[in-house]
C-alpha cells in the first residue's frame, strides 16, 4: 500500500475519532395543546406581521424548525419533555382525531415523553389518541422509561399493546451527524404525585430506572451521547439559585449528559451544569424555544450555543400547519361550543386590564382567583343549589385573562384541565358539607402551607378569616364570618356548611390528612353528616329539567358570570370589573 494511502486512512481515522462534531437540540416542554399560542386567542395572526402580542403557535413552531433544518440538515433533533396536551380546548377531540401528535411529527419531532397531563384522560384515551394519530399519518417516537402495567385490569391494555409494538419505548437510539444518541423518558416524584387519572398505570422509582437505563445505552447500545427527557423540574429561589428534581436527577445519576427538563413550567435563560450534566427548560405554553447547540469531542459534550427563541410576531407561521389547525378548530367548535350558543372566536366580554395567572416571581396570590371563585359562586347559586364556601386551587388556574377582548376559547384555556361523568371537558362542579371547625381548618392550613405562588394555595369565596400571627401552631384564625355573619368554630356547633369545588380539588380535601401527617383531620360529608366516600356522587346538576346530572364546569360558570356584567362603553361586550384589578384577600389580621 502507498504512503499516501496509508496517510489518507490514518487522517480519516484522526478526524472521525476527534473532529468535533455538532448537534443543534430544539426542545420544548409543557406546550399544553397551545396551538393558536399563549395570549387572546383573539389576536393571534401568525400569518401577518401585524404586532400581535399572542406568544407561540404551532404555525411559529414550524416555521423555526425548518429554518434550523435548512442550516443545520441532519444536525438537528427536535424534542419535547412531556404535557404537550391538556389546556386548550383542541385538546376536547384528541381522544378521536390524534390530531395534535401527529401534527408535531408533521412538523419534525423526532423523540418525545409523557407528562402527567397526558394521563389526564386516563390511560385508555390516551390510547386512543396515539392510536388514531399513527392512523393518520404516524407519531414522534416516545420514550416512558418509568411504566408498569396492571396484569388483572383491562384498562390500561391498549396502552401496554403500544408498549409492546414500540410505539412507546423505555428508551430509543437515533443517529444523527455520526453520534448515536440515546433518549429516555422520566416523570419525576412530584408529577407522578398527580397522575391520580393514571390507574390502573404505576410508575417505576425514577433514580432506579435512570440508573438501569442510562447504563444500558452506554455499555449495551454504545452511545455516545445520553439526552432524558424529564417531566421533573427545576426551580428558582428567591436568589435566582436553581434547584429541584432534575438537578437532584443529575447529582445521583452521573452518566446522564443532557436533561431537557419539564413540568414546573421555569425558564432556564442559562444552562443549568451539574457535573458533567447540562439542564435546560423553557418555560411552558411554547412561549419559548429552546435551542442547545452543542460539540462532541473526544468523548465529551460542550455547549457551544443555548439561548431561548422568543415566539413572538418576528415570526411569521408556516402557512400548511396554519390552515391544518384553522380546520381542526372548525371541528372543535362544532361540537364543543355549537351546542351552548357559544363560537370559537366570538368575544363574549373585554378587558382593559391583565388578570395574570400566577405571580411565581412575585410570590403574590392573583385577582384572577378572586374573580374564578366569584364566577362559581355565582353559577352555582343561580343555576343550581346554593354553597356557603367557594374553594379554587392555583394548580388548576393555567392561563391569565388579558388585556383585548376574551373569547370562549380564551376562557377555557383559563381553567381547562380534566373532565367529568358527560362529554364536556373540564372538571364538574360537586358540593359537599363540613364543620365550622373544619372551616377553621381550612384557613390554618393555609396560613401555615399555602405560599402564593404555588399550586396548593387556595382561593376563597363566601368566608374571611381573622387571625393573628403570633397565635400558635396551627392556631392562629380567632375569627370566621360566613358572607358576612361570624360562626362559631367550636365542636359545639353542628352546623353543617356547604363547600363547593371542582372534582379534583375536593378530591384532596380528605387528603389533607395524609399531607398534613395527620395534623389536620377534614371528613367532607352529605348534608346529613356522613362520611362521603365517592365524590362523583355529589356533583352538582346545573339543569333539573333534563334526566341524569346535567354537570357544570368552571369555563362555564366564568362565561356565565362574565355576561352578566356591564357593557360601559356601549360596544356590544360587557367589561371586567376595575374591582378585579387587585387582589381581594380573605385572611385580615388581627
Amino acid at each position: 500500500m502507498k504512503k499516501s494511502s496509508i496517510l489518507i486512512i490514518i487522517l480519516l481515522v484522526f478526524n472521525f475519532q476527534f473532529f468535533a462534531q455538532k448537534l443543534v437540540i430544539l426542545h420544548t416542554n409543557d406546550m399544553h395543546s397551545k396551538l393558536t399560542g399563549f395570549g387572546p386567542e383573539a389576536s393571534y395572526t401568525p400569518l401577518v406581521d401585524d404586532d400581535d402580542k399572542t406568544l407561540g403557535g404551532f404555525a411559529r413552531l414550524a416555521t423555526v424548525v425548518n429554518e434550523e433544518k435548512a442550516k443545520n440538515g441532519d444536525a438537528v433533533i427536535v424534542c419535547d419533555a412531556g404535557d404537550f396536551l391538556m389546556g386548550t380546548i383542541f385538546q376536547s377531540l384528541e381522544p378521536e382525531s390524534g390530531f395534535q401528535l401527529n401534527l408535531m411529527k408533521s412538523i419534525g419531532y423526532d423523540v418525545i415523553t409523557l407528562g402527567n397531563h397526558e394521563f389526564d384522560f386516563g390511560p385508555q384515551n390516551i390510547a386512543n389518541v396515539i392510536n388514531n394519530a399513527i392512523k393518520i399519518g404516524g407519531i414522534p417516537q416516545i420514550v416512558s422509561s418509568e411504566l408498569i402495567f396492571s396484569d388483572t385490569d383491562k384498562r390500561d391494555d391498549d396502552l401496554q399493546k403500544l408498549y409492546a409494538e414500540n410505539y412507546i419505548k423505555p428508551y430509543t437510539v437515533i443517529e444523527r451527524n455520526g453520534l448515536k444518541i440515546g433518549f429516555f423518558g422520566l416523570l419525576g416524584e412530584e408529577a407522578q404525585m398527580v397522575t391520580q387519572a393514571a390507574v390502573p398505570v404505576q410508575f417505576k422509582d425514577v433514580v432506579k430506572t435512570a440508573k438501569s437505563i442510562t447504563k444500558i445505552l452506554r455499555e449495551d447500545e454504545k452511545v455516545d451521547i445520553i439526552i432524558c427527557l424529564s417531566h421533573s423540574g427545576v426551580y428558582a429561589d428567591d436568589e435566582g439559585v436553581m434547584y429541584g428534581e432534575d438537578i437532584d436527577l443529575a447529582k445521583k445519576v452521573s452518566d446522564i449528559d443532557i436533561i431537557i427538563s419539564g413540568h414546573t413550567h421555569v425558564p432556564t435563560y442559562k444552562y443549568i451544569q451539574q457535573g458533567k450534566t447540562i439542564i435546560v427548560q423553557t418555560g411552558s405554553y411554547l412561549k419559548n424555544l429552546g435551542r442547545l447547540e452543542i460539540n462532541y469531542e473526544n468523548g465529551t459534550v460542550s455547549v457551544t450555543d443555548f439561548h431561548l427563541i422568543k415566539m413572538n410576531d418576528d415570526i411569521k407561521g408556516d402557512e400548511k400547519v396554519n390552515q391544518a389547525i384553522e380546520q381542526y378548530k372548525k371541528k372543535v367548535d362544532e361540537k364543543f361550543f355549537s351546542p351552548y350558543n357559544l363560537s370559537y372566536s366570538k368575544p363574549v366580554c373585554e378587558t382593559n386590564f391583565d388578570l395574570v395567572q400566577g405571580y411565581f416571581k412575585e410570590k403574590k396570590p392573583s385577582s384572577i382567583g378572586n374573580l374564578i371563585t366569584d364566577a362559581i359562586r355565582y353559577y352555582v347559586d343561580n343555576f343550581s343549589t346554593g354553597t356557603d364556601i367557594v374553594l379554587e386551587a392555583q394548580g388548576t388556574i393555567r392561563e391569565s385573562f388579558l388585556t383585548g377582548e376574551i373569547t370562549p376559547a380564551d376562557i377555557f384555556r383559563v381553567t381547562p384541565l380534566g373532565f367529568g361523568n358527560n362529554d364536556l371537558l373540564g372538571y364538574s362542579l360537586a358540593k359537599v358539607y363540613i364543620y365550622g371547625r373544619e372551616i377553621k381548618k381550612l384557613g390554618e392550613l393555609s396560613i401555615f402551607a399555602g405560599k402564593p405562588g404555588e399550586d396548593s394555595y387556595l382561593y376563597y369565596n363566601g368566608v374571611e378569616f381573622t387571625y393573628n400571627p403570633k397565635g400558635g401552631f396551627l392556631n392562629k384564625v380567632v375569627k370566621i364570618e360566613l358572607n358576612g355573619k361570624e360562626i362559631d368554630f367550636s365542636k359545639k356547633n353542628k352546623t353543617l356548611y356547604s363547600l363547593t369545588a371542582n372534582r379534583y380539588l375536593l378530591g384532596f380535601v380528605e387528603e389533607v390528612k395524609k399531607m398534613s401527617h395527620g395534623l389536620v383531620k377534614i371528613y367532607p360529608k352529605d348534608s346529613e353528616g356522613n362520611h362521603i366516600t365517592n365524590i362523583d356522587d355529589f356533583i352538582l346538576d346545573f339543569d333539573k329539567n333534563k334526566d341524569g346530572v346535567q354537570e357544570g364546569k368552571e369555563w362555564l360558570a366564568i362565561i356565565e358570570f362574565m355576561r352578566q356584567f356591564e357593557d360601559s362603553d356601549k360596544d356590544g361586550l360587557p367589561e371586567i370589573p376595575e374591582n378585579y384589578k387587585t387582589f381581594k384577600n380573605p385572611f385580615v389580621v388581627k
